[in-house]
């Protein structure tokens, strides 16, 4: 059985690397490398910090992806029965209605091979959205922005989706964030040339990765990582020097990568791109995955924006 960790840093190499060991030391001169050790600084203090969550309380017979204002958050193709919760406020941008969806698909088997259909009138989902400052209030005095419990179905089907709106009252960085929301709508363009602009992006990274080029990485996700840190209220010297030591450890790490059976998915409305597997096993995953000879796998998510027309690619989730 395969073991899938997600991790939500990028990683990305495709062959192993016998250069010498990258250390902290070596590297926290270097320009990037400071910027992003010094982020924390830039994220401001806000009177009220809510954290938005959803949580997902019951899955049964079916698997799924759920997306935040198409952001893919969560997803589960390999379990007939699913719970979990997730932070969401990465994904969103403003205060005000806010967009839910659950794109159903049917179960796989042991061997991974997707079902036809789902079976309606044997599923189950109930999710709720809550929100709250972690510190200041318990979680169970939380405020819940939604709770959905899908009515009783019939037949069977290949695929199905949900279509939830909730409210969020006070985002208090929104103003300080940009996101994808002023990015080029990218499904406009010509697919063939979008293609290989993304491919290239992706080598491109996993070329800094081979090359155990840290610097290089903090750069590319600098704009990235501001905007998390934003959104996360993280505003410690800790918080951004967590980051810089996981990308040290990664570079370092010598698990090959494998970058095959993609395909172009576009997410954000079509504001945001990332190339996904299409294989039977890592199904919708991001194609930044490394495989060890054990079977464990850890996966990497990115997301391109053109923050205008004309201009290059640049991550932004």
């Amino acid at each position: 059985m395969k073991k899938i960790i997600v991790l939500l840093l990028i990683n990305c190499s495709i062959t192993g690397c016998a250069q010498k060991e990258i250390k902290k030391e070596d590297i926290m001169n270097q320009e990037n490398i400071k910027k992003v050790a010094n982020i924390y600084k830039e994220v401001k203090e806000y009177n009220y910090k809510p954290s938005y969550t959803l949580h997902i309380e019951k899955v049964s017979n079916f698997t799924f992806e759920a997306l935040v204002n198409d952001e893919q958050l969560i997803k589960n193709y390999n379990s007939k029965n699913f719970t979990g919760s997730m932070p969401i406020n990465e994904a969103l941008l403003h205060s005000g209605k806010q967009k839910l969806t659950i794109r159903m698909t049917p179960l796989k088997d042991d061997n991974f091979i997707m079902a036809k259909e789902i079976d309606m009138e044997n599923i189950a989902l109930k999710l709720s959205i809550n929100y709250g400052e972690y510190g200041k209030e318990k979680v169970k005095d939380f405020k819940e922005a939604l709770r959905y419990e899908l009515p009783k179905q019939k037949g069977k089907l290949p695929y199905y989706e949900v279509h939830l709106e909730f409210d969020v009252p006070v985002l208090p960085y929104e103003n300080d964030i940009q996101g994808w929301k002023n990015g080029v709508d990218l499904t406009k363009e010509d697919k063939d040339k979008l293609l290989k602009e993304v491919e290239n992006f992706y080598k491109e990274i996993i070329g800094y990765y081979d090359a155990k080029d840290v610097n290089a990485i903090a750069g590319k996700y600098y704009k990235r990582q501001l905007e998390l840190d934003k959104m996360g209220y993280r505003n410690k010297p800790e918080d951004s020097q967590m980051l810089i030591e996981e990308w040290i450890k990664d570079v370092n790490d010598v698990k090959p990568f494998v970058f095959e059976d993609y395909a172009m998915r576009f997410y954000g409305n079509g504001k945001m791109v990332a190339l996904v597997r299409t294989d039977k096993y890592y199904f919708n995953f991001s194609n930044l995955i490394r495989e060890d000879a054990e079977g464990n796998v850890q996966t990497y998510i990115m997301y391109l924006y053109r923050p205008k027309v004309g201009g290059p690619l640049e991550v932004i989730r």
